[in-house]
């Protein structure tokens, strides 16, 4: 049903309606436009919310890689990598790009690829469908991943400060 048909119907039943009964009408689409108002700016504040997260995220992933003091291993490395371009909404993944922006950082472990394959064995990650042998792997972060990397940034991030203190 369309916008204008609605409204019409709308229109019909307020105009059929008593004087007391149409005002009681405009109360109550009033309160729904309230309420729908209520849910539009709360749904923009969750937005707001859930963008300052990622991109405090985005800023400690960068944080951890840049600093030459952390020493991180060739599954570290690829766990960070992973969930920062997940982070940037990059839902699949591959071993090509990810060497990219692990080298960027002077980050990039010896054989990618077979990382990712002994990370796939331990459930962190999945492979997708259609990847042939001689190709760059394309996968992404399952939801055990998110929570190993999100512990893992914990450690480094406790690491980081205890060697501050």
């Amino acid at each position: 049903m369309s916008d204008s048909s609605t409204l019409k119907k709308i229109a019909d039943l307020t105009w059929s309606l008593e004087l007391p009964g149409a005002r009681l009408a405009v109360d109550v689409v009033q309160k729904v436009v309230e309420a729908k108002e209520t849910v539009e700016g709360g749904s923009e504040k969750i937005g707001e919310h859930q963008d300052q997260r990622t991109s405090d995220e985005l800023r400690e992933v960068r944080r951890l890689l840049d600093n030459s003091s952390l020493t991180l291993n060739g599954p570290e490395c690829v766990l960070l990598g992973s969930f920062f371009k997940h982070r940037e909404n990059v839902e699949l993944l591959d071993t090509r790009s990810l060497n990219v922006t692990l080298d960027s950082y002077g980050r990039k472990p010896s054989n990618t690829t077979s990382t990712v394959e002994n990370l796939e064995k331990k459930g962190v990650i999945e492979f997708v469908a259609g990847e042939d042998l001689h190709a760059h792997k394309t996968f992404r972060l399952t939801e055990q991943g998110h929570h190993e990397v999100r512990d893992l940034m914990g450690r480094l991030a406790r690491q980081k400060f205890s060697a501050v203190s």
